[in-house]
């Protein structure tokens, strides 16, 4: 299955934790002295990736915005002052409730591994694990104090097949001295996972005097007595109707890390849904255990089916449940494409006149041009949303495949700018991309008891 990632910040009352996406520009190795003038400018925007075994759908990442403070729940805060040093890591999951219920309920396995290479020390603190999803939390420390900017090339468990990741930059200034944060694995369902994990972690290092490739190994042991067996699993097989397009959600099961529900669309449906902006599950005493919002929120099984995320109350245990939302991305499936006039700089086909195309230029990155559309948006429900406006793949009128491997995004709320970078090529205009996800909605109440 296809691995992506929800590129949205949605409104959650009970969450203090905001995120918006970010956008992933590769740096290229052989010219260090233009990077570090770069570095030196500003600082470089980017997104975290998702690997699959299937393919590579790169969708744009989330980044945190801070907030004034972090409070957390009397149990998790006395579970964390009992143990020094993890305070920072519960605050980079606080954005789920179902990870902070796991470490109250004494789901964290300690790790405590380092090694250091080239100035740099990588400790892998801990992990939470369960049958479907492995958080490993790490610290970097700049042991070394030079000016550098690091970033993460890389991110595998070598002795388990078909299992993804999902992970963000480790520093992001030149004269960082410490950062922490998680990688994500997704283990295909049905994978039993070994006694040691095999963990390779690849980071790119650039300085003034070079830039240089690191890769780390670790053998990080694994308390499966911890986790196996837990889960519940729950079918619902019940189909509803917005505005005339039929969803049918099929099996839900439940784990300690996270909640997936199978979700499948009609073939008859006349629009392309792209995602449910405010799914949730809700208790008997109202409160939401909504989508994940900063890791793998869901997985893409065919064209017309899913399994989506939910953070998870499997610590709860509540008596009643229910699945509700009420709003829905989607577009007629006659609006996907967008047919781009190269000589004349103008589009020939859109969804609607809230995209327009402002230029086509040639890109700074070597060997690229750059076509670069304005979305108007006034939509309070995107007031702080990014999307991820096309897929990677296009066509040209010969019919000629070809992929772009670089977006960008700026600016945010009513006009925000999309960058879609090609390689220079001779192409037969007009260009055809497809659109990954758009903001025009359906509306209509879903009210589903699962028990």
């Amino acid at each position: 299955m296809d691995e992506y990632r929800d590129e949205q910040v949605r409104e959650l009352p009970e969450l203090e934790a905001m995120k918006e996406y970010m956008e992933d520009i590769p740096i290229p190795s052989e010219i260090d002295a233009r990077i570090w003038s770069g570095i030196r400018a500003g600082r470089q925007r980017r997104r975290r990736r998702v690997f699959s075994r299937v393919a590579a759908y790169t969708a744009c990442l989330l980044l945190l915005v801070s907030v004034a403070s972090v409070r957390f729940s009397p149990e998790v805060a006395a579970y964390v002052g009992e143990i020094p040093g993890l305070k920072p890591f519960v605050e980079l999951i606080h954005y789920d409730k179902g990870l902070e219920l796991a470490i109250d309920n004494d789901f964290m396995q300690p790790v405590g591994l380092s090694e250091e290479q080239d100035g740099i020390k990588v400790t892998i603190d801990g992990m939470i694990a369960d049958e479907s999803r492995i958080i490993v939390f790490y610290t970097l420390e700049n042991v070394d104090g030079r000016k550098s900017v690091v970033n993460f090339n890389g991110a595998r468990i070598s002795n388990v097949e078909h299992i993804s990741s999902s992970y963000g930059s480790g520093a992001f200034e030149e004269d960082w001295k410490i950062r922490q944060d998680t990688i994500e694995f997704q283990p295909e369902d049905g994978t039993r996972l070994p006694d040691t994990l095999e963990l390779e972690l690849k980071l790119n290092k650039v300085s003034e005097a070079a830039t240089t490739d690191i890769e780390w190994h670790f053998s990080v042991p694994v308390d499966k007595a911890k986790f196996e067996g837990m889960k519940e699993t729950y079918d619902l097989n019940q189909t509803v109707a917005v505005e005339g397009q039929k969803i049918t959600f099929g099996k839900m099961t439940v784990y300690p890390t996270r909640i997936g529900v199978e979700v499948n669309y009609d073939p008859a449906n006349t629009k392309k849904l792209f995602y449910l902006d405010d799914l949730r599950l809700v208790d008997e005493r109202g409160e939401a255990f909504s989508s994940i919002m900063n890791g793998i929120s869901g997985s893409t099984i065919n064209e017309n089916s899913q399994v989506l995320y939910f953070q998870s109350n499997y610590f709860k245990k509540p008596k009643h449940l229910y699945l509700r939302a009420s709003s829905i991305r989607a577009l007629d499936k006659d609006k996907l494409e967008v047919k781009v006039d190269l000589e004349r700089k103008q589009l020939l086909a859109r969804p609607d006149s809230q995209l327009t195309l402002k230029d086509i230029g040639t890109s700074s990155e070597d060997g690229q041009d750059i076509l670069v559309f304005e979305l108007k948006n006034n939509n309070p429900l995107d007031q702080d949303r990014m999307y991820s406006l096309f897929e990677g793949a296009f066509k040209d009128a010969a019919g000629h495949s070809f992929e772009s491997h670089m977006t960008g995004t700026s600016g945010n709320g009513a006009d925000t700018e999309y960058q879609f970078y090609i390689l220079k090529e001779k192409y037969q205009s007009p260009l055809t991309l497809h659109i990954q996800d758009y903001p025009t909605r359906i509306h209509g109440d879903i009210d589903i008891q699962i028990k």
